[in-house]
């Protein structure tokens, strides 16, 4: 930090399985901080975010990170995506006592973990598994498969959907798949003889979801799918095209098409006037991010400091903060924002309808 700028750092997947949930995060978060900027900045400083691409890859994602704090000599570290990545780079954070806000995932690890440095914006994935399991059960659903790999994010989002179905006592079996999906039928074998209604697809890597609605499709499922937020949600409706009608997704931001809430006016004025017409989930999850972080650096003051600017995040509640709609709570002994979940359902044409 300057007198003149608030350098902040991401590490995010610019290439790799993640890169359209990425780019679309960094693209809603720029967009606020340069209108910000366009205002003078906070108390005459502009806000420089500089980004580092992790391929979703957590040692890379560690090596940024260091990069950025030793380096850069960043003042708080900003939208990183994914949980391997964001596991890997959060202790670094917190040891370097740099603040490490709103990460873009749901996992256990950060939002069970208690540390002064840690601001997360979004719900978790048991949040998002507790609302979709209780509403889809609710129209009759009871049967679910879930689909994982066998990795750090597979397993975490694994034992969250299984502990939320317990509790809503449906039938759920979990088949594990390998990274590179060379062979489905086993997968598709294990489903389908458990006659499935309903097929919960947790990868973070949209091809392989949509492998896996192909394959099933072509052996005759008539069953529904099912993604939480970091399936991609984007990229895997461009990628699947009719097949993708009728998929529901879970949200942990509005509904980017919901004009009538100040918040979502407010985003679609702002993108449309930096020349992005393409509203995604994930560009106003980044816009919201970057919105609170700006309340954060205004409350801190001029006089600003890391300290002050997590004191400063903490002030900000539904009570004193207009979130134009949707609610963000801090506190002293509450870091995690918002439990926020609805459900969407893809059309065609890469669309969604609430």
């Amino acid at each position: 930090m300057t007198a003149t700028r608030i350098l902040l750092g991401q590490s995010a997947g610019l290439s790799g399985p993640t890169a359209q949930m990425s780019r679309q995060l960094l693209i809603g978060a720029k967009v606020y901080f340069d209108k910000i900027n366009k205002q003078g900045g906070v108390y005459g400083r502009r806000i420089e975010l500089i980004t580092r691409d992790d391929k979703y890859t957590a040692s890379l994602a560690a090596y940024n990170t260091r990069q950025l704090i030793e380096s850069e000599k960043v003042f708080a570290l900003f939208g990183f995506v994914g949980l391997p990545t964001s596991q890997a780079a959060f202790p670094i954070a917190a040891k370097a006592r740099i603040p490490f806000f709103a990460p873009m995932t749901g996992g256990t690890f950060l939002h069970s973990t208690s540390s002064r440095y840690l601001f997360t914006l979004r719900a978790s994935y048991a949040d998002e598994f507790a609302y979709a399991l209780h509403q889809l059960s609710c129209v009759g659903l009871r049967k679910f498969a879930l689909v994982y790999q066998r990795d750090q994010y597979g397993m975490a989002v694994k034992h969250a959907a299984e502990s939320k179905a317990k509790a809503e006592a449906v039938d759920l079996i979990s088949v594990d798949i390998d990274a590179d999906v060379m062979n489905l039928e086993p997968v598709v074998d294990k489903i389908l003889a458990a006659h499935s209604d309903v097929v919960m697809l947790l990868s973070g890597n949209y091809l392989i979801s949509a492998h896996i609605v192909r394959a099933l499709r072509s052996r005759g499922f008539l069953g529904r799918f099912y993604g939480s937020s970091f399936v991609g949600h984007k990229a895997l409706a461009e990628e699947l095209g009719d097949l993708a009608r009728g998929l529901l997704v879970t949200q942990v931001v509005p509904f980017p098409w919901r004009v009538s809430m100040p918040l979502v006016a407010e985003y679609r004025k702002n993108m449309s006037e930096a020349g992005y017409e393409d509203l995604t989930f994930s560009s106003l999850e980044g816009y919201i991010a970057a919105r609170v972080l700006v309340e954060g650096l205004q409350r801190a003051r001029r006089d600003l400091t890391r300290e002050k600017l997590i004191r400063a995040l903490e002030s900000i509640n539904a009570r004193n903060y207009n979130g134009g709609g949707h609610a963000i709570n801090f506190s002293q002994r509450n870091h995690n924002a918002s439990s926020y979940v609805d459900m969407a359902t893809m059309t065609t044409g890469a669309r969604f309808l609430n």
